[in-house]
């Protein structure tokens, strides 16, 4: 192949472009479309004559052409490309030497949408215009240069550079070589833009300030500033002055490094080669000292600017509310409104930016009273920031206000408003209202594309508020604009029927995700699980429980409480005993409940050498063995009347127990007539280091009155009154009864005179025993602790 000469015209290589939008974007009258049907007769006449390879280049048709022709020409397939393959390019090329470079690039277009090699196509028109080059001295090789720029208008950047890269002999304009290192660098094709560069060199011996920015900013995007810096030196050794951009970019580097220093000396640099900074090298070096929280120097840059504008203003109110000086920033908005500037909504709103993100919405509200003051009319980011700070401090009431007013001044809100608003209203529990703005944002005249976490947080509190059917209306909703719903969306609508106990919908829509390419979570197969329960079908749950383990999913502490409590009810002890030691090695235990369900389920059937077992297991394995879980075990045994059970059992787990714990004992003995037992336990509880309290003693005194050992009982509450432990009425008033059963008035007499001292006053007897059991209980089922409701797991006042 010949060397081909490049001598182009400034920008000629962008003027295809032009022609194509210019033609095209016109609308052909009557007049043009006959001259365009009459052209394309004549050039297919040409095309298809026998001696059209040497009629086509010095005809006078080929200059008459306009894109319109021959849009119509590549319509109607006159010209075939894979069957013709001379055909185009010559006249491609016949197109170049009269400049019709829209032609040109459709053409290529055409070409290159056949799928047709980049190679291949440049081989083809390198072989026609070496065959007509001799005869036809006249032909412009600028055709070569519109093939590569083609690739690259597609984005084809790897195709234009295999050209390049391949063909030797092809020098591109200067204009094009820039043109494709702008587009390389702004796709992060570094390997190539550098060889690129070497092309350059290479071919043309030399860079412009073009190249050497691009240069500059290849390296700074990959944070080289040091070699950065390097270019610029090789520029100016080489006679190639920097430009304004050439000094933004590498002091805009130089500044996100953190290398303030350095940049100011490059701007040092750039003043000694007789360049003022623009104000957007001030605006780079404002911001370079506020990130380093210098800012003094920032201020000083903002003053050595004549005539500095909004933006150097923006980024030093931005740079102070970044560090959290609000009255500095507030200040320096005075300033600028004080100047040639004055107010401006850009700096209004990176203000309220700052306000709303640290929660100021006080000072928000008066910056809008000072807009309004001003006459600085608000813009739509004004009012997302306001609705947006009051949706954050749940002040519905304020954001709505500003949804309202917005829509009276003719701003439209937007989907991202109409989002915060919905998740707001979600958060302060008002779905009725989260629902009609998404009713209203999704009407056909508004149309809006609602944020998916919108859907999402919608349709998870609809669920928890068992309101089915408007679960179901939303995620309808949500499909019918486009949105693909995720597993958590799946979740609420599936947990919403599950409670509904509508259990065939809710898997339809579980198939449903899985068909959509979407796994099941916990928490669906946690709903599924409970939904079956409810229903009492242990089966299925039982089911999905181990296909949900199977999975490497993590049941919650709710899930294994269902299911066990659902497999105890059904009488299905091998599978609750299976769950729960599923939840052992996983360690999931946290709740009473969970751990009382278990052992209800035990006690139901008498398995107590089962309880004791576990237990043993359990605190082996590490877990907390609390008092408020050993009282629950003992009183459940103790109302069933097995307190020698319980006592062995508590014994053989070595329970963390209470004083409570052998209160609840002590009166299960009793309650059995086992005073004996009852006598032995209350020795050892002082021989483990136990204070017996006021129900303790009152339990024993108690109950040695009903077996009527009046001495013993007296004994006890001598032992009381010298250990410090309150007496009460009720033990005087139970053991001056237990006086009259036996017949002992002179020691009644004595115990009434002792509760008249003590100001104690005697009640009507045979009823003491009961009222101190009453009052007992109504301080909770274990006294000096804070009495559990294992069945809500709260405490009880």
């Amino acid at each position: 192949m010949q060397k081909i000469l490049q001598k182009n015209p400034k920008r000629l290589s962008s003027i295809h472009q032009n022609d194509i939008r210019r033609f095209i974007s016109s609308s052909p009258t009557s007049i043009s479309t006959k001259q365009n049907n009459r052209l394309l007769t004549e050039i297919k006449a040409i095309l298809y004559s026998e001696n059209w390879e040497s009629t086509l280049p010095v005809s006078n048709v080929p200059r008459k052409l306009n894109p319109h022709v021959i849009q119509l020409m590549l319509r109607e397939n006159q010209v075939d490309i894979k069957s013709s393959s001379k055909r185009l390019p010559l006249l491609a090329i016949t197109l170049c030497n009269s400049n019709l470079y829209g032609c040109v690039s459709l053409l290529i277009d055409e070409m290159i949408s056949t799928g047709v090699s980049p190679i291949s196509i440049w081989d083809s028109f390198v072989s026609c215009y070496n065959e007509n080059f001799n005869s036809h001295s006249n032909l412009n090789p600028k055709v070569f240069e519109v093939i590569v720029d083609r690739f690259r208008v597609k984005n084809l950047l790897d195709e234009a550079g295999e050209i390049l890269l391949r063909n030797d002999q092809f020098i591109p304009s200067p204009l094009l070589f820039n043109s494709l290192l702008k587009d390389l660098i702004n796709v992060k094709k570094f390997e190539l833009f550098w060889k690129v560069c070497e092309v350059i060199s290479k071919r043309i011996g030399s860079f412009d300030v073009y190249v050497y920015t691009n240069m500059i900013k290849a390296h700074c995007m990959v944070g080289n500033d040091e070699d950065a810096k390097k270019v610029l030196l090789e520029m100016g050794k080489k006679g190639c002055n920097p430009s304004f951009v050439t000094y933004n970019v590498i002091i805009g580097c130089l500044c996100k490094s953190g290398k303030i220093d350095e940049a100011i000396e490059i701007k040092k640099n750039m003043i000694e080669n007789g360049l003022v900074p623009n104000v957007f090298i001030c605006t780079t070096l404002i911001n370079g000292f506020c990130i380093k929280k210098r800012f003094e120097e920032a201020k000083a840059i903002l003053k050595e600017i004549k005539d500095p504008n909004f933006v150097m203003y923006n980024a030093l109110v931005n740079g102070f509310l970044s560090n959290g000086d609000v009255e500095a920033a507030l200040k320096v908005k005075d300033e600028m409104i004080g100047s040639c500037v004055g107010p401006n909504l850009v700096v209004y709103n990176t203000i309220l930016h700052g306000l709303l993100k640290g929660h100021m919405m006080e000072k928000a509200d008066k910056i809008m009273n000072e807009m309004n003051k001003l006459g600085v009319k608000p813009d739509i980011r004004t009012f997302n920031l306001m609705i947006e700070g009051y949706c954050k401090e749940r002040r519905m009431f304020d954001a709505f206000g500003v949804f309202e007013i917005m829509k009276r001044v003719d701003l439209e809100p937007n989907a991202r408003i109409y989002g915060v608003l919905i998740v707001g209203f979600c958060h302060t529990r008002d779905l009725k209202k989260a629902y009609a703005l998404l009713q209203e944002a999704r009407m056909p005249i508004k149309n809006l594309e609602i944020d998916d976490m919108a859907y999402e947080i919608l349709l998870s509190y609809l669920s928890k508020e068992s309101d089915c059917e408007s679960t179901i209306r939303v995620f309808e909703m949500m499909k019918e604009g486009g949105k693909k719903p995720n597993e958590f969306c799946y979740a609420s609508v599936i947990g919403s029927l599950c409670r509904e106990k509508k259990m065939v919908e809710a898997r339809s829509f579980m198939d449903e995700m899985i068909e959509n390419g979407l796994e099941p979570n916990a928490c669906i197969f946690g709903a599924l699980i409970k939904g079956y329960c409810n229903l009492s079908d242990t089966k299925i749950a039982n089911k999905y429980f181990y296909t949900m383990i199977d999975r490497g999913l993590v049941p919650n502490s709710d899930t294994y409480t269902v299911l066990m409590e659902g497999n105890s009810k059904n009488g299905d002890l091998v599978d609750m005993f299976s769950v729960f030691r599923c939840m052992l090695s996983r360690k999931v235990f946290s709740d009473i409940y969970t751990y009382k369900v278990f052992l209800d389920g035990l006690f139901k059937y008498g398995k107590l050498q089962e309880i004791s077992t576990v237990l043993v297991e359990y605190k082996n394995k590490g877990f907390a063995l609390d008092v408020s879980l050993c009282n629950s075990v003992v009183l459940s045994l103790c109302k069933q009347g097995k307190v020698v059970e319980a006592l062995k059992l508590l014994e053989g787990t070595r329970f963390s127990s209470s004083i409570a714990t052998y209160n609840v004992l002590l009166k299960g003995f009793f309650k059995i007539g086992d005073k004996e037992g009852a006598k032995n336990l209350f020795d050892e509880i002082k021989e483990k280091s136990l204070s017996p309290d006021d129900v303790t003693y009152g339990t024993m005194i108690i109950g040695f009155c009903k077996f009527k050992d009046l001495t013993t009982a007296c004994g006890l509450l001598d032992e009381m009154v010298e250990k410090g432990v309150s007496v009460n009425s009720f033990l005087y008033n139970t053991l001056v009864e237990c006086c009259y059963k036996i017949g002992d008035l002179e020691k009644a007499k004595e115990l009434t005179r002792e509760m008249t001292e003590k100001g104690f006053m005697l009640t009507s007897r045979f009823n003491s025993s009961r009222t101190f059991e009453r009052e007992t209980e109504k301080r909770g089922i274990f006294v000096n602790e804070k009495p559990c409701d294992l069945r809500s797991n709260k405490l009880l006042a």
